[in-house]
């Protein structure tokens, strides 16, 4: 070395070579700048990477956070159908139970007008043993005379008897009519109670059904929200994804021109050690330009000093 520093550089448009000689402290200076600027054009390299790796990671949080939040919505949904399945079940139940019910109260009501047949036939039946009994009272001392050329009463007590098997008949033929009323009574008092209670049951489900509705229809306009927002944030990554496809392509492209073309059985998905490559390249190009200015300034060859 001594107090001389010698490089090479080899152009193809060059045929002679010559020799110059430069000062020690001069070739140390321009050392010394190039490895500054190396340091400064790595320290922009390495913020670049930092920053690029910081944008990845905020990507994959954002990613992980909208899957979870498409998990927590598709589980409501679940919920949600279970709950109206439910509800749809119930409503089922309660519509049997309104047609059972409705069916129960028609026999009841056939009860009650096949009761108030009996019931009519029945009073036909006391008022004509009614009349009767008029009748025979009327003629109660024709009894009297009619017995002696009478066959079938030979003496008056045939008479009371007769009249007391009457009475009684009258008087079971009443009570049956009495009862039949108190029947026919606690059946109508039954059917108000019965009405009542299922137009009140109706009313309720009726008003259940509506606020179900209302839940039903609010859970689906939050879940068209919900959609267009996720559409919204698949779109903004397919274009964060879109423009990274773009400067690996770039990254890619740039190496391969720089390897002066494509390289076969070479790793091109390693981009941190294609960046590296591309970054000493441009370094090696830039101190080639420089140096080949130097030398035009100089009046120098660049393949030696």
């Amino acid at each position: 070395m001594g107090s001389t520093f010698l490089t090479q550089f080899g152009v193809e448009n060059y045929d002679g070579l010559e020799k110059y000689t430069v000062s020690s402290t001069s070739q140390s200076t321009v050392l010394l700048q190039k490895k500054k600027r190396m340091q400064e054009v790595q320290q922009e390299l390495d913020r670049k990477k930092q920053e690029y790796k910081v944008r990845m990671h905020k990507c994959n949080e954002k990613e992980r956070e909208l899957a979870e939040k498409q998990a927590r919505i598709r589980e409501s949904v679940v919920r949600f159908e279970r709950f109206v399945k439910e509800n749809d079940a119930k409503r089922t139940r309660a519509l049997k139970k309104e047609r059972d019910e409705s069916t129960s109260r028609m026999q009841k009501e056939q009860e009650i007008v096949a009761l108030k047949q009996e019931h009519l036939q029945y009073t036909k039946t006391k008022e004509k043993y009614l009349r009767l009994l008029d009748k025979l009272s009327v003629f109660g001392s024709y009894i009297d005379s009619v017995l002696e050329p009478s066959d079938e009463f030979h003496e008056i007590d045939d008479v009371l008897r007769r009249h007391s098997t009457l009475t009684h008949t009258n008087k079971d033929l009443r009570q049956v009519v009495e009862q039949g009323n108190h029947e026919i009574e606690e059946m109508r008092a039954l059917l108000t109670q019965f009405s009542k209670d299922k137009e009140d049951e109706i009313l309720i489900a009726t008003s259940d059904i509506a606020g179900q509705q209302k839940r039903s229809d609010f859970m689906k306009n939050e879940n068209t929200k919900v959609e267009q927002e996720l559409q919204y944030r698949d779109n903004a990554y397919n274009d964060r994804k879109r423009r990274l496809g773009e400067a690996k392509m770039a990254i890619t492209n740039i190496y391969q021109r720089c390897k002066k073309g494509n390289v076969p059985h070479e790793d091109l998905n390693n981009f941190d050690r294609l960046l590296e490559y591309i970054q000493n390249r441009m370094l090696d190009l830039g101190a080639i330009a420089r140096m080949q200015k130097e030398c035009n300034e100089y009046k120098l060859d660049p393949r030696g000093w």
